[in-house]
C-alpha cells in the first residue's frame, strides 16, 4: 500500500498571537482537499507548514511517507501556486516557467502547450493578463512534477469567466495526472467543482473535515452551516420517531427527518435545509403524506413572496407555515410561472434536511 501524498500529525505553531492547533489531515495520492474557512482562520498559515515556510512546535509533515518537517521548502517536492502568482517581473514567460527547473521534470514548451500559453512564451509578467499569469504560473509549478500540488487562493484574482474556465482547466489535469492537492480558497465553488475532501477551519482549529457533499450537507455546528451559506436554519422541536424518521415540528407544521442517528442531537434543535435540495411544482389541491411505497414525504403549500435573480439561479423566498428559501434554475422558475404571490408546491425530501443541536 502507497505511502499517503501529504499527512499532518498533531501540528501546532504560533506566528505571534495566532496559533495554529492540533491540525491533522491525511492526503491520499491522487485526492484533492480544499481547506475554508474565514479570514484570518488559519488557511494559508496551514498551506505554508506544509510548504515548510514555517516550522510546526509540535507534531509532524509527511509528504509522500517523508517525515519533511525540518526540511526547507526546496527539498519537499511540492509545487506551490500563489494568488498573487508570484512570477519574476524581469523574465520571459518561458523563464519563468523554466526557472530552478534544473534539468528535471518536463520539457519547457510541453508545460507551455499543457496550459495554452506558447505563444506568450516571450512576454514579461507585465504584459499578460491576470488569467495568462496564473496559467504561467501553474505551468512553472508542474514542469517539477511535483508529487503535491499546493494552491493558495488560486482563482482569487479572475474575472467570473476565467476563473470558471481555468477551474474546470485545473480540475482536468489534476484528474487526469493523478497528482494530489490542497487547495486554501475562500470560494465555495472551488470545493464542490474540485476537491474530494474539505476541511472547515475556525480561529486555528480544524472544526469539519470529510468528503465534500456529507460537509456541505451535514454541517457539525452553527458555525459551519452559516459558513457554507445554508439558506434554511429553521427552529424546530423533536417531537418523536416511527422507523427511520424522526418527527420534528416547525410550529405547528410536522416534518420528517430521515437520520441514521439512534438519538436526536436534542429536543430543541435547527433543521438544516440547502436552498437546491427543495422542490416546487404546480399548486394542487391534494396534498399527500406518503408515497406509493408508503414512506413519508414533507409536502406542504406556500406562497412565494420575492424571486431574487442571481445569474442562471434564483431564490424563490417562501411562506407559509415558516419561511424558507428555494434554490431553481431561472428556466424552472419561468415553466412554473412562479411569481411574487403565487402558490407552490414545496416537497423536502426526509434525507435531505440536517438536525443540528442548538448552541
Amino acid at each position: 500500500m502507497s505511502a499517503p501524498a501529504a499527512a499532518l500529525e498533531d501540528v501546532s505553531l504560533e506566528l505571534g498571537s495566532f496559533s495554529l492547533r492540533n491540525i491533522g489531515l491525511t492526503l491520499d495520492q491522487g485526492e484533492i482537499w480544499a481547506i475554508l474557512g474565514p479570514n484570518g482562520a488559519g488557511k494559508s498559515v496551514t498551506l505554508e507548514t506544509i510548504a515548510g515556510f514555517h516550522r510546526p512546535h509540535t507534531g509532524r509533515v509527511f509528504i509522500a511517507g517523508r517525515d519533511v518537517t525540518q526540511l526547507p521548502p526546496e527539498r519537499r517536492g511540492v509545487g506551490l501556486v500563489f494568488q498573487n502568482y508570484g512570477l519574476f517581473p524581469h523574465l520571459t514567460v518561458a523563464a519563468n516557467v523554466a526557472f530552478g527547473l534544473g534539468g528535471r521534470g518536463m520539457d519547457v514548451a510541453e508545460a507551455l502547450s499543457r496550459f495554452g500559453i506558447a505563444h506568450l512564451a516571450e512576454r514579461r509578467p507585465q504584459d499578460l493578463s491576470p488569467g495568462e499569469k496564473q496559467r504561467t504560473a501553474l505551468a512553472r509549478a508542474l514542469i517539477r512534477e511535483p508529487g503535491l500540488f499546493l494552491f493558495d487562493e488560486p482563482f482569487a484574482a479572475l474575472d467570473a469567466r476565467t476563473r470558471d474556465s481555468l477551474r474546470e482547466e485545473l480540475g482536468a489535469f489534476l484528474r487526469e495526472t493523478g497528482i494530489a492537492a490542497i487547495f486554501v480558497t475562500h470560494d465555495h465553488t472551488d470545493a464542490t467543482v474540485l476537491a474530494d475532501r474539505v476541511a472547515i477551519i475556525k480561529n486555528g482549529t480544524i472544526v469539519q473535515a470529510g468528503p465534500v457533499t456529507d460537509v456541505f450537507q451535514a454541517p457539525a455546528d452553527s458555525f459551519v452551516a452559516d459558513f457554507l451559506g445554508i439558506e434554511n436554519r429553521l427552529p424546530a422541536r423533536v417531537v418523536g420517531r416511527s422507523g427511520p424518521y424522526w418527527r420534528v415540528a416547525i410550529g405547528e407544521r410536522l416534518l420528517h427527518v430521515q437520520d441514521g442517528a439512534a438519538a436526536a442531537p436534542a429536543s430543541d434543535i435547527f433543521l438544516c435545509i440547502r436552498g437546491e435540495d427543495i422542490a416546487l411544482s404546480h399548486s394542487e389541491a391534494a396534498i399527500p403524506e406518503a408515497n406509493a411505497e408508503g414512506a413519508p414525504i414533507n409536502r406542504l403549500i406556500m406562497r412565494v413572496v420575492r424571486i431574487i435573480a442571481l445569474g442562471a439561479l434564483c431564490k424563490v423566498l417562501l411562506d407559509g407555515a415558516f419561511p424558507l428559501t428555494a434554490c431553481l434554475t431561472r428556466r424552472a422558475v419561468r415553466e412554473l410561472g412562479l411569481v411574487p404571490g403565487a402558490d407552490a408546491v414545496v416537497e423536502i425530501a426526509p434525507d435531505s434536511i440536517h438536525m443540528l443541536a442548538v448552541p
